[in-house]
């Protein structure tokens, strides 16, 4: 069976068609006249020399393949019929098999193998939410409210790509790469006379590389619903911060524009992710709507350095809390199959 399909490929592969289009056609019509007469030898002869001799179209290919495996059943050539299947999988694995129109021999042998996707790449839209979460407060000044939130400002939609691999157990594991900005304020409030407040923006950028694995579960015969889980990987590249202060007694607004903070941060940090979603697929096609959270596990300000920037804390009266970074999206995403998988069922 195996010699056979070498054979079967390198025939197609290597030998130069020798027959035009119309003379293929024929043959082709005239293996569909000879099968349902039951002239099954005839029929396997002219489809082995279309196979050989002729540039068919995918639509002919496939045809031709099908109906070889079939002449192969009723001639009780089960290896042949076998691995023929085989090459029609591979080549077409999106077959439609249509059980009432074939032999229950036939029926067996396609349902022999189980098709899946195996690399997809594909493009998510997503809306994003971000929230800040302050685990430890730190202080500078007695008189100012340190626990002052860090407040998100805006939300954002944001395209970016992913990679799939599948296994056989309908469980893939899955990577995407996301160039993310964002951007947070907090102001502090002071009883200090002195003082009326004291205030800091950030704006951050990312490069974000979430990994997690998905597991599939198949409702019908193309709807996919699944369920994620995974860690998230930030890389932070810049940094930007601007202070300002309010003094009350010479009613003066102070201020420090892109102060570079990122000596003041952790720039490599963690999130873990859960989600879930439904898909539909259509042949090499999957569309996908979906919902994932993000849970900050450490935080991007950096502990041993939260007292390093003498400027801040000396004129501004300003220190960073530990913070973690957490995430909420909705988002559409469409993907691709490049290669399928085509693999024997276990039985």
């Amino acid at each position: 069976m195996f010699l056979f399909s070498c054979s079967l490929v390198q025939g197609q592969k290597t030998v130069k068609p020798v027959k035009n289009d119309q003379a293929c056609s024929d043959i082709i019509k005239e293996a569909d006249r000879l099968f349902p007469e039951g002239h099954y030898d005839r029929c396997i002869t002219d489809l082995e020399e279309v196979m050989k001799s002729c540039d068919l179209s995918r639509g002919e290919k496939e045809h031709s393949l099908e109906l070889l495996a079939k002449a192969y059943v009723e001639t009780g050539d089960i290896g042949k019929a076998d691995a023929t299947v085989n090459i029609l999988l591979k080549g077409f694995p999106h077959y439609e098999l249509k059980e009432a129109d074939n032999s229950e021999v036939f029926n067996r042998l396609i349902k022999k193998y189980k098709i899946h996707p195996k690399f997809s790449i594909g493009i998510r839209n997503t809306a994003d939410w971000l929230h800040y979460t302050t685990t430890k407060v730190y202080s500078v000044l007695d008189g100012l409210n340190y626990t002052a939130p860090y407040v998100l400002k805006g939300y954002g939609f944001m395209y970016y790509g992913w990679a799939e691999f599948e296994f056989d157990k309908d469980i893939s594991v899955n990577a995407e790469l996301i160039w993310r900005i964002t951007r947070y304020g907090r102001d502090i409030q002071s009883k200090v006379p002195e003082i009326g407040f004291t205030g800091f923006s950030e704006n951050d950028s990312y490069i974000q590389v979430p990994l997690y694995l998905r597991k599939y579960y198949h409702v019908g015969q193309n709807i996919i619903p699944y369920f994620s889980a995974g860690i998230t990987y930030l890389y932070m590249t810049q940094a930007l911060g601007t202070a300002s202060i309010f003094h009350t007694k010479e009613n003066i607004l102070t201020r420090s524009d892109n102060k570079n903070m990122l000596d003041m941060r952790n720039r490599n940090t963690f999130e873990w992710i859960a989600g879930a979603g439904i898909g539909y697929k259509l042949k090499n096609l999957r569309l996908f709507l979906d919902m994932r959270y993000y849970g900050g596990l450490n935080s991007f300000t950096n502990s041993s350095k939260r007292l390093s920037n003498q400027d801040l804390v000396d004129n501004y009266y300003y220190v960073d809390n530990s913070v973690t970074l957490n995430q909420f999206e909705i988002g559409a995403s469409i993907s691709y199959t490049l290669f399928n998988s085509v693999k024997r069922v276990k039985r």
